[in-house]
């Protein structure tokens, strides 16, 4: 890399993501470019934390061009001038985490509010947006729930499941359509390159336990990955227990010509939801069901042809008051459907990229939607209730890419055109733009510019329940535009990044609270303004890494400032993370025991109504800082894993939504099995 300015060459890069379905690949086949800086500039992830991975040049050789090579099946998207992290395997088996949710929670950018801990319900947020601004897909598969994103976590799938996790970070409507205002998370299962079966079991305070069993068989050209995972506690305090179930499979026939995936997942979560929609009321139950499953194939010609089918199901049943389920509860049913095509071809010029997307979204409901004529029966439900509500909408959208590659300079421009029955006739354009330039190897500068729109929630449209909120069915599509700068630095292990992103939203969606009424209600009333600055640093060493006492160690900082022009009191618009700080080390205790650390220290903006059980009354509190300690110690010898962790060693008692304090500390500790059996075969 040190002479990539000094001499033309030829370089073979096969898959920097090693994985089909990565969402944020760049190339589908060979192409030759006239200088290597085009191929860096793909590579780059414009990431610093240790949630991040260098990618390193195979080889090298000094003829007259460029030759890239790499697979993609799902995604069309370059990450030429963009902010994208990713976490890999080793990272992910280090992290003291339990749960997505945990490891997501150490990522720059990312504000993960939990109701309870490993994963009961948690609402993502990336740069300062609500919880239904952001996207989540599966192997490229675009799975939000259209009900609420309290739900847009619930995955069929467990950390032992998972190879890899990309982050974007900024608007992705260009590609992904409607609701992608703060960035997109992709989720990327893997099955190794062998025939392996994975046992894991875990347990710690308050009756919690964790087990998992995950095993790869590899027969000729097929792939089957199976894994199952149980998690369950007693809770911390009074109604917090919950129980879960992760069931997922994913099978891969390679053949020449057409290869295809086929995901089948379902999850089941039981939980005490205390207080976790009122303060007034502590004996809250949920219950929640997914299933998911999803068909996807790529040609291997000169021009690849992508077509994809999805389908994800969601129940939800909400009780009020646990033990007297008959005072007030509900029932949810929503089901998200699409199918996908997408087409790429690489010339001398760069990648072009088009595609056709078609999604559809539907909810049965005990209290959303419009009533229905005949009403619906709640299956396998021992009970007399049925659903008398329900909404369905649909999308097709239609977007084209052009990736170009000149001198130090890389662009991508693209548009997106959607049509969706809830505003009619009308199309709507998501215009997109990235630029990258590259004065030498190690730096590169980037700035981007795209538009994306957020349709409302089935809750957002519908939920009102006679006491304290008030929905509105005649809500408008919110609209963001989104500029970003940045610069990137590395060299010899080192990673520097800082950028700056300002964010509009007009028409933003939020529960506001009326002055002449007790009521929270949904309205366009409000204007956001967001922008913010992320500062990252990390090293990692590269060299006699099991003889290092210290193996890498990095630094974020994310800080945003946000405002609006209404006057009215908001809920959700200015309910950000404004502060927040990571520290990450890793290192080597005694031979092969060594220790993860994660620092982190956050402030949420805004204040909230803290509830007052002996008064039945209310009074505004403001958010306070707090710090917390993670780590975990692990040792490792040949296919066995042994761990100990802790969250929260400062023992200090946070809340991410008002009203719901979250654990103190919090001792776990784990062992797992990495078995090797069969012949390998490589993938």
């Amino acid at each position: 890399m040190k002479h990539l300015f000094k001499e033309k060459a030829i370089f073979c890069f096969r898959r920097w993501e090693n994985k089909s379905y990565s969402a944020f690949n760049s190339f589908h086949k060979c192409v030759k470019i006239g200088v290597l800086l085009v191929s860096y500039s793909l590579v780059d992830l414009s990431g610093s934390t240790p949630m991040q991975t260098d990618t390193t040049i195979s080889r090298t050789i000094p003829l007259e061009g460029v030759d890239v090579n790499a697979e993609v099946v799902a995604d069309v998207f370059a990450p030429v001038g963009r902010t994208i992290t990713q976490i890999s395997r080793s990272e992910i088996e280090h992290a003291p985490a339990q749960t997505l949710a945990d490891l997501l929670n150490f990522s720059p950018g990312i504000d993960l509010r939990q109701r309870g801990p490993f994963g009961t319900q948690a609402d993502l947020s990336i740069r300062g947006t609500s919880f239904d601004q952001s996207i989540v897909l599966l192997n490229g598969i675009n799975i939000t729930d259209p009900q609420t994103g309290h739900y847009t976590l619930n995955l069929p799938i467990d950390l032992e499941s998972v190879e890899k996790i990309e982050i974007l970070e900024g608007p992705a409507a260009r590609i992904f359509g409607n609701n992608a205002l703060g960035g997109a998370i992709n989720f990327i299962t893997g099955a190794g390159d062998n025939n392996n079966l994975k046992i894991s079991a875990s347990g710690g305070q308050y009756g919690f336990y964790k087990l998992s069993l995950a095993n790869t068989l590899h027969v000729q050209n097929v792939t089957g990955h199976v894994a199952v995972s149980k998690t369950a506690s007693d809770g911390y305090r009074h109604n917090t227990g919950f129980d879960g179930l992760n069931v997922f499979s994913q099978t891969a026939w390679k053949n020449k010509k057409f290869p295809i995936d086929v995901q089948l997942g379902h999850s089941r979560k039981e939980m005490g939801a205390n207080s976790f929609y009122g303060a007034k009321y502590p004996d809250q139950y949920e219950s929640l069901q997914t299933y998911f499953a999803s068909l996807k194939a790529n040609s291997t010609g000169k021009i690849k042809l992508t077509p994809s089918l999805y389908w994800r199901r969601n129940y939800d049943h909400y009780v009020l008051i646990r033990h007297n389920p008959a005072a007030y509860q509900n029932f949810h049913r929503t089901d998200v459907y699409g199918g996908d095509l997408t087409a790429s071809i690489v010339s001398r010029a760069g990648k072009s990229n088009i595609g056709l997307l078609s999604r559809g979204e539907q909810i049965y409901s005990s209290n959303l939607g419009e009533k229905l004529a005949i009403p619906h029966n709640i299956p396998h439900r021992a009970t007399d209730r049925q659903y008398l509500y329900a909404d369905k909408r649909n999308s097709v959208s239609f977007f084209a890419e052009q990736n170009l590659y000149f001198g130090k300079w890389s662009t991508s421009a693209g548009l997106l055109l959607n049509r969706n029955s809830y505003t009619g006739k009308k199309i709507h354009f998501y215009p997109g733009i990235d630029v990258a330039f590259y004065p030498d190897s190690r730096l590169k500068l980037y700035a981007s510019a795209g538009k994306a729109m957020r349709l409302p929630t089935f809750t957002d449209l519908y939920y009102t329940d006679g006491r304290l909120y008030m929905a509105n069915p005649d809500l408008h599509p919110e609209q963001s535009i989104e500029y970003e700068a940045g610069a990137r630095l590395s060299q010899n292990g080192f990673h520097i990044r800082a950028n700056y992103f300002y964010r509009t939203i007009s028409d933003a969606i939020d529960w506001i609270w009326l002055t002449d009424e007790s009521v929270w209600h949904t309205r366009n009333l409000t204007e956001l303004h967001m922008h913010g600055l992320s500062l990252n640093a990390s090293w990692k060493a590269q060299h006699s890494v099991d003889k290092r006492f210290v193996r890498s160690v990095s630094v974020s900082c994310d800080l945003l400032n946000g405002e609006k022009t209404s006057g009215y009191i908001s809920n959700y618009a200015l309910d950000y993370l404004k502060h927040k700080l990571i520290i990450g080390i890793d290192h080597r205790i005694f031979k092969k025991i060594n220790a993860h650390w994660k620092i982190s220290l956050q402030h949420r903006n805004g204040e909230y109504s803290q509830y007052h059980q002996d008064t039945d009354s209310y009074s505004e509190v403001p958010y306070e800082a707090f710090l917390q300690i993670d780590l975990r110690i692990y040792y490792h010898v040949s296919q066995w894993n042994i761990f100990a962790e802790a969250s929260n060693l400062s023992n200090q008692k946070h809340q991410d939504i008002g009203n719901i304090t979250l654990p103190g500390i919090w001792l776990r500790t784990g062992i797992t099995c990495h078995l090797t059996h069969g012949n390998s075969s490589k993938k």
